[in-house]
């Protein structure tokens, strides 16, 4: 896997990430609790790629850039409150979507290969396999057809050699020649 620049940054960050949501959480309420710490991990992040910026500095970094956003804290020392996943979630792609616009080396970033991402294969049980006998819908098309087919041979096979009962005579009446009883009268 490509180890891109914001892959390292979101490491980074998530070693850190409870403090970073604590220092925006003693700013404001939850929503802007959000939109604080969106607006500090971007502008962290481009310092971080344009100017080099070292690895062990980037909490502080972005925990400066809250303060700028929000003025000095009120209380001294904001207690480590757990980030919601869904904000990480967030913060995660807002790096990911300022690496592509940053481009150039960086870009490398968005074609890395994110296992979060990658499709997961479906384990079947045995129950599953015989339902539906696990058929592809073409296979599924082909196998209808022929069974289609199948009876369709059968049954004109059937109706085209199936023999017609023998006609039944009947008695004609007596005095006409070729009748078995006006033979016998003469």
């Amino acid at each position: 896997m490509i180890e891109s620049a914001s892959c390292r940054f979101i490491e980074i960050l998530d070693l850190r990430r409870d403090v970073i949501y604590a220092q925006a959480g003693a700013a404001g309420a939850p929503p802007q609790v959000e939109t604080i710490l969106q607006h500090a991990v971007r502008r962290a992040y481009r310092t971080y790629v344009q100017e080099a910026t070292p690895e062990n500095d980037l909490a502080d970094l972005v925990g400066r850039y809250i303060r700028e956003q929000t003025g000095p804290p009120v209380s001294p020392a904001p207690e480590p409150m757990a980030m919601p996943a869904d904000i990480w979630a967030r913060l995660v792609a807002a790096v990911q979507i300022e690496a592509a616009r940053l481009g150039g080396v960086v870009e490398q970033s968005m074609l890395a290969y994110d296992p979060l991402l990658a499709p997961r294969k479906k384990i079947i049980t045995d129950e599953e396999s015989i339902e539906g006998l696990n058929l592809s819908p073409w296979t599924r098309f082909v196998v209808a057809a022929a069974i289609v087919l199948i009876i369709g041979i059968v049954a004109t096979i059937m109706l085209t050699t199936r023999r017609m009962p023998a006609a039944t005579t009947r008695p004609a009446a007596a005095g006409v020649h070729g009748s078995p009883g006006a033979s016998r009268s003469r």
